[in-house]
């Protein structure tokens, strides 16, 4: 069987590791307390930020390169305190089989014990932070969740963005050379491009197009159709609307990857065009709303349950309703509020962060924090120097989300601007 190139040129050091080098020195820094028999005052760490980034590639990198035994679990897979004690608690006070103490604890996706139906989890693993005897490290894509505070306030916190294209793209090449395959740097950049900062994303695609070959060209690219967000949901589309039962509907999700509100949303601007007479539209558009209460339940009762619901009346009651077709061809077009959202993902993604933190210090609700209390505190930052530096280390906010309180943009905008600009002068 073929191996993984994800697992094959993971991170053996932590030199090899890419980008984020102020969160993997601070990181360093932070084992070497172990290392010296003195352990650091916060004596677990959280790694946090979007997948494909290199947060759990360190702590394996810096074990290996170091002899450490790194005990990994994953936090999704229990919720419940006696859960937590067995599993990490234990692990966090003993010795390994060989008698050495030189272990880390590595908890991955931490912001999955955060749920409605915790038993005390988050409790036990703050209490294990207090007394555990080698280095905790937690690992979350978004830790701002305000039942995380116990554990937040006890970890040293470090943020991982996302990669940026040129880092992708160096290490895309350096696996080229490894493989012995001659690709072309255009070839290498539309994929970091595709990645949007996800290096193991971008693996993945690279393995995928190589197929084998020593040889790949832009030609390649095509072979991506299966892994090609607009593709796939174009696909996908193409069987909802032309599906004859609701188990042929509901096939057309498996396997993918894309969000299921971002499907509905499809779906919902599609189906006018796509279903002309008007009582099948209507019927259609009635499946939608059932489908639209279901999905609201879910995210805010967190029901994942309820799923097994959702998906086959947006899928199955779309596809039974229309019974009649077009006339003719009609393609498939591009919903403007996903086109919207992804125009301004960076900013938002930023001012999500932000207001994250406003509401986890001031005990608000997320929404609040964002509509109230952000411009407030952004015309602070702008207009009193002093105040300002107080409230940014009150609210922990990163350099990036300074800026952008003081009016600057998201630093991710900033970088695309700066490459679009950078591309037009080679170009000219």
């Amino acid at each position: 069987m073929t191996e993984l190139w994800v697992e094959k040129y993971r991170p053996k050091r932590v030199a090899e590791v890419v980008g984020n080098r102020e969160s993997v020195e601070t990181f360093v820094k932070w084992m070497k307390q172990w290392e010296l028999g003195r352990p650091p005052e916060k004596r677990a760490v959280l790694l946090y930020g979007p997948a494909g980034v290199g947060k759990t590639s360190l702590v394996l990198a810096y074990g290996r390169e170091h002899g450490y035994d790194v005990v990994e679990v994953n936090a999704s897979d229990w919720r419940d305190e006696a859960r937590v004690k067995a599993v990490v608690g234990e692990s966090s006070l003993q010795a390994t089989l060989e008698g050495s103490t030189k272990k880390i604890i590595l908890v991955d996706e931490v912001d999955g014990i955060a749920g409605k139906e915790d038993a005390g989890g988050i409790a036990a693993l703050s209490r294990i932070i207090n007394e555990t005897r080698v280095p905790l490290v937690l690992v979350a894509n978004n830790p701002w969740d305000p039942k995380l505070a116990p554990i937040r306030e006890k970890c040293l916190m470090l943020e991982f963005r996302r990669l940026k294209k040129t880092e992708v793209v160096k290490r895309l090449r350096e696996i080229a050379e490894m493989e012995g395959i001659k690709v072309s740097d255009a070839v290498l950049e539309k994929l970091a491009e595709r990645s949007e900062g996800d290096l193991r994303s971008a693996i993945n695609d690279f393995q995928a197009i190589a197929g084998g070959r020593k040889v790949v060209d832009e030609r390649a690219l095509e072979a991506l159709g299966s892994r090609n967000r607009v593709r796939e949901i174009f696909d996908a589309l193409r069987m909802v609307f032309n599906a004859k039962s609701v188990r042929a509907a509901r096939a057309a999700l498996e396997g993918l990857e894309v969000d299921l509100d971002m499907v509905y949303t499809w779906i919902l601007d599609n189906a006018p065009e796509q279903i002309p007479d008007p009582a099948d539209l209507a019927e259609a558009f009635e499946a939608l709303a059932r489908a639209d209460l279901i999905l609201a339940r879910v995210n805010r009762k967190q029901e994942w349950r309820l799923m097994r619901y959702a998906i086959p009346v947006m899928t199955g009651g779309v596809a039974l309703a229309r019974k009649h077709k077009p006339s003719g061809f009609v393609k498939f077009t591009f919903p403007p509020r996903i086109r919207f959202l992804q125009a301004t993902s960076a900013e938002r993604e930023l001012r999500r962060s932000i207001a994250q933190k406003i509401a986890t210090r001031l005990h608000l609700s997320t929404a609040k924090a964002l509509s109230q209390m952000l411009p407030y505190i952004s015309f602070i930052m702008v207009n009193d120097g002093g105040m300002g530096e107080a409230l940014a280390r009150y609210f922990e906010f990163t350099p990036s989300e300074i800026s952008y309180l003081k009016g600057g943009k998201a630093e991710e905008a900033k970088e695309a601007g700066a490459r679009r600009r950078a591309v037009r002068r080679k170009k000219s």
